[in-house]
């Protein structure tokens, strides 16, 4: 018999062999598909109940990420005060932007690549490190490493929820699931600023606005291990060193220092040293360098990049990505300076501060559903976006006029303005990326919208500080030459101005104080500005109506569907076993 089969001609062994394959391949893809359609049938017999114990699990993890954003923004005064750091505000905005920003696009690999389910608990535990070592913080050093794991773990928990959200729940349920968790965004920019000033007021101190994480998220990590289910795959076959370069390992690699030096760039001009500084020019070509690297490995990479270079090449994904950089840059800038007027200028508690900035995130909160509703009604997000960059940068330059001697008109007036704004046109990017891309596209170019949204508050923070600083130094080595050393004010707290001058020097410092954060609006005002032009260039185009609802996952790999619906099609409509395995496979696979 040995005999026999040496003697078959190479063809024969072959074919036989090629036969084993496509047998071995139909008997794996026709397990897979069992184990698919008994996922889906599971699904749609979820109770209303387990629906909403899956959102709203998830949804305490949003909360917590977007807490974090906004919940600093009043602890910052305090937070100075307790470790003598003015200097260092920008950072703990920045610190946090960095790592979410820089690992955004990493995770929507990572959550191809790894079990979805451990990949996400993975970066809640990073998350709620990140939240201790912030508590528990002795100096400012130790907290900005802190907001540096936070924002890594959140990274991971902001695309991971939309991600578990669309593995775990039936298809048909999705839109107004997904809708109401980017509510949570709303609800945690609202509550975020007055929690932070009603913890850091109390005997809590501000170290509890990051204690708080801990129980919050708590729940999240019992339902997924325990409620939330995700569907089947046949991922966990690839050898674990093909998986880590599907990440771009290089890319991350190059592109974390290339932020860093932009940052620390940024930091030094004009602040700690002159723009013209060996050390600050230093940051500026490094950062260039590490940039031209990056783009050339990107493109070296093509479509195993972070970013395939073919979907830049797509006006609606490059120029929504850079007006997305443009408008939260802006936005973000409002948010972290506004309740430092409030405390250093008017002498405010951080829980009055909280509560004086309600007017710009719940004018917010109000137009975030109207942007969407209306955008789904007439079908074109460009309307809405320029409405929303006009309101931000007009509401934006009128706080650039604040003085002390603002009444509470002008400032809540004007902050109603700005809210309105960033409301209606916020999420209009993301929106025109998702409808103009399809399959693994889709969730590629939602994260680099995202990147983009991270990344420009990450740097226009940093430009900020910057500039209030520098306004800061000149105005009081103006108009009080000697009284207070550019070194004291960098280290002093917001709220401490106050303590080193006399009672007639007070209204002149205030008034320099004022100024100095005022042209921190002004130049938001400048990026809201500057996003309107990249309106035009994305194109002036309908939104694609949605696909008819079906029982089946959306999305997955196109050319898999694609194929699974030719081959369909060519057998008389009697969709074949492989094609439609291939076609649940690659979509729910997708999903996660």
């Amino acid at each position: 018999m040995a005999t026999e089969t040496s003697e078959q001609p190479p063809e024969m062994v072959k074919t036989t062999e090629q036969s084993d394959s496509s047998e071995n391949v139909t008997i794996s893809e026709s397990s897979l598909e069992i184990k698919l359609k008994l996922f889906q049938e599971r699904v749609e017999r979820m109770s209303a109940w387990e629906v909403f114990l899956v959102w709203f699990a998830l949804a305490l993890s949003n909360l917590c990420v977007f807490l974090d954003e906004g919940i600093i923004s009043t602890a910052i005064p305090r937070i100075t005060d307790k470790f003598q750091s003015l200097g260092d505000v920008g950072w703990y905005g920045s610190a946090y932007n960095i790592t979410l920003s820089s690992f955004q696009l990493v995770y929507g690999r990572l959550f191809n690549e790894f079990p979805l389910k451990v990949t996400f608990l993975a970066a809640l535990a990073i998350f709620e490190i990140g939240s201790l070592v912030c508590a528990t913080s002795p100096n400012s050093v130790a907290f900005i490493i802190g907001r540096a794991i936070a924002g890594l773990g959140a990274a991971g928990l902001q695309s991971g929820n939309f991600a578990l959200l669309a593995a775990a729940l039936p298809p048909k349920k999705l839109p107004l699931y997904m809708g109401a968790l980017g509510m949570v965004y709303g609800i945690g920019a609202v509550l975020g600023p007055v929690m932070g000033g009603i913890i850091t007021n109390s005997y809590l101190t501000w170290r509890w606005c990051f204690y708080i994480n801990l129980p919050i998220a708590a729940p999240t990590a019992v339902a997924t291990i325990f409620l939330i289910k995700v569907p089947p795959t046949d991922k966990g076959n690839k050898p674990l060193l093909k998986k880590i370069y599907n990440l771009d390992p290089l890319a991350v690699v190059i592109l974390l220092p290339c932020i860093i030096s932009l940052i620390l760039a940024l930091q030094f001009g004009g602040a700690l040293y002159s723009w013209n500084d060996g050390r600050t020019i230093g940051c500026f070509v490094a950062f260039g360098v590490l940039l031209l690297v990056f783009l050339v490995e990107q493109w070296w990479m093509g479509d195993g990049a972070l970013v395939p270079p073919r979907l830049v090449r797509n006006p609606v994904v490059l120029f929504g990505a850079l007006y997305a950089f443009c408008f939260d840059s802006a936005f973000y800038s409002l948010v972290y300076y506004m309740p430092l007027w409030f405390q250093a200028v008017e002498g405010v508690s951080a829980e009055d501060s909280g509560i004086r900035y309600l007017p710009l995130v719940l004018s917010l909160v109000m137009t975030i559903f109207l942007g969407g509703w209306a955008v789904t009604k007439v079908g074109y997000f460009q309307p809405f976006m320029l409405l929303g960059t006009a309101l931000l940068a007009t509401g934006a330059g009128l706080l650039s006029t604040l003085v002390p001697s603002s009444g509470k008109g002008s400032w809540i007036s004007y902050q109603i303005l700005a809210g309105l704004g960033i409301g209606v046109a916020t999420q209009q990017a993301v929106v025109a990326i998702q409808a103009i891309l399809s399959g693994d596209d889709v969730n590629i170019g939602i994260a680099l919208a995202i990147f983009t949204q991270c990344f420009g508050p990450t740097i226009f923070i940093t430009v900020s500080q910057a500039v209030f600083e520098g306004t800061l130094t000149s105005g009081l080595n103006d108009h009080l030459p000697g009284l207070i050393s550019p070194s004291q004010i960098k280290n002093l707290g917001a709220t401490q101005l106050r303590d080193l001058v006399s009672p007639p020097q007070l209204p002149i410092v205030l008034e320099i104080y004022s100024y100095a954060l005022s042209r921190t609006y002004l130049t938001a005002s400048i990026m809201a500005a500057l996003s309107g032009p990249l309106i035009f260039c994305m194109g002036w185009r309908k939104l694609p109506s949605p696909p008819e609802e079906s029982g089946e996952y959306q999305g997955g790999n196109n050319e898999a569907n694609t194929e699974a619906n030719t081959e369909a099609k060519s057998d008389g409509g009697e969709t074949s076993l492989k094609a439609e395995a291939a076609k649940e496979a690659t979509s729910i696979t997708a999903s996660q």
